[in-house]
């Protein structure tokens, strides 16, 4: 397992030791074709909670189910063909769509990027209550090196806290 991968899974970079990670990695090249607009495809959603009932992995409609108190590690990767586009990926932040797992005081934030990751590829937050929850999840996507372009995608993930 490489540094970086080892450092985001563990939550080791930042300090804090996520029990939940989600990892979303994003199809650049795709994302590009359709300039960034009614992206319903090209994004997968990946937890670590399969045996407490997350459903949904590998789409835009993850549901996670993790545990009242659990750290929620959130990484965002690019992939593309080749792997040496230069492509970066980032999380712009989170909004509450319905309910309230994260309350204000586990409302996810940005942390140390693992080495190699641009500044806002991590973020950690904090299931502070049982229930249900609708987040909103932002990200950048940029392209291209000579004249980056970059695209904002947000979709409407799904939390719930046991």
């Amino acid at each position: 397992m490489s540094e970086a991968v080892a450092q985001v899974s563990t939550g080791r970079k930042s300090g804090l030791q996520p029990q939940t990670s989600i990892t979303i990695a994003v199809d650049t090249a795709y994302v590009a074709a359709q300039q960034g607009q009614n992206v319903s495809k090209g994004i997968y959603m990946m937890d670590n909670r399969l045996r407490n009932g997350s459903t949904g992995e590998g789409t835009l409609e993850l549901s996670t189910v993790c545990n009242n108190g659990d750290l929620i590690g959130f990484n965002v990767v690019p992939i593309n063909a080749l792997g040496t586009s230069g492509d970066e990926v980032v999380i712009t932040g989170f909004t509450v769509s319905q309910g309230s797992v994260f309350t204000a005081a586990g409302q996810p934030r940005q942390q140390e990027s693992p080495k190699g990751e641009p500044q806002g590829a991590y973020w950690v937050g904090q299931a502070m209550h049982q229930g249900e929850q609708t987040y909103q999840i932002q990200i950048e996507v940029t392209v291209g090196k000579l004249q980056p372009v970059s695209y904002f995608i947000n979709w409407d993930p799904f939390i719930t806290a046991r």
